[in-house]
C-alpha cells in the first residue's frame, strides 16, 4: 500500500480527510488494500477512528469494504464511470441553468479571477484544485446545496482517473477555452448555450477518464 505521511495521533475527521485526499489525488490507486492496522500505526491512533473513516469513505463510494477481505480503494468499470458522468451532466447543467439568472457582477468577477489563475497554472494537481473552484463558483448562485454536495461527491469518485492526464499540453487547448466560453455565455444570460458548453466540457473529461481505466 502507498505509504501516507500524516501527522501523528490524529482524530477521525483528520484521518477521513487525509484518506479522501489520497484517494481523490490518485496517491492511493484503485484496488489498493487499506489495512486498518497499518493505517492506525501511520496515523498514531487506534483502529476505531480508522474504521469509522473507512466506513464514511464507503458511503461516499471511494472505498469498498468486503467481509473477511478488508477495505479496498474502489475501482470502476467503464459502464460505472459513464453512469457517473451521465449523473454529472444532469446535475451540473441543472445547477448552471438555475445559477445563470442569479449571477451578479461580483460573482462573475470571482469566476473570472479563478479562470485567470487557471490560464497560467501548469501544475496538474493545482490546476485540478482551481478547476473545482471554478465550477463551484459557477454553480454557487443556484441556491441548491444538496445538489452541489452530490456534484462534489460524484466528482470525487472520478477525479483520480483524469488527474494524471491534465498536464499543460493535455488541457490547455480545450478546457480553458471551454471555461472562457462558459463565462461569456453566462455573462450574456444565454442559459441554453452555457448548458450545452458545460455538457460538452464534461463529456471531454469523461473521454479522458475512460482512457485511464
Amino acid at each position: 500500500m502507498t505509504r501516507l505521511p500524516p501527522p501523528r495521533a490524529q482524530g477521525g475527521p483528520t484521518i477521513l480527510a487525509a484518506l479522501r485526499e489520497s484517494i481523490i489525488s490518485g496517491a492511493l490507486a484503485p484496488g489498493v488494500l487499506l489495512r486498518q492496522t497499518e493505517l492506525a500505526e501511520e496515523f498514531g491512533t487506534s483502529r476505531i477512528p480508522v474504521r469509522e473513516a473507512l466506513n464514511s469513505l464507503q458511503a461516499e463510494g471511494l472505498v469498498q469494504i468486503e467481509p473477511n477481505r478488508g477495505a479496498y480503494v474502489t475501482t470502476l468499470t467503464s459502464d460505472e464511470l459513464r453512469e457517473i458522468f451521465d449523473l454529472r451532466v444532469l446535475l451540473e447543467t441543472d445547477a448552471l441553468r438555475r445559477a445563470v439568472p442569479l449571477h451578479s457582477e461580483r460573482t462573475l468577477r470571482r469566476v473570472e479571477a479563478i479562470q485567470h489563475e487557471l490560464d497560467a497554472e501548469t501544475v496538474p494537481a493545482e490546476w485540478v484544485r482551481l478547476d473545482r473552484a471554478f465550477h463551484d463558483a459557477l454553480y454557487e448562485p443556484s441556491g441548491r446545496p444538496r445538489t452541489l454536495q452530490m456534484i462534489a461527491a460524484l466528482r470525487d469518485s472520478v477525479q483520480r482517473f483524469y488527474l494524471a492526464r491534465l498536464g499543460p499540453d493535455a488541457r490547455r487547448p480545450g478546457w480553458n477555452d471551454e471555461h472562457n466560453g462558459l463565462i461569456a455565455q453566462v455573462r450574456a444570460g444565454d442559459v441554453d448555450a452555457a448548458c450545452a458548453t458545460l455538457a460538452e466540457h464534461l463529456r471531454h473529461t469523461e473521454e479522458i477518464s475512460l482512457k485511464e481505466l
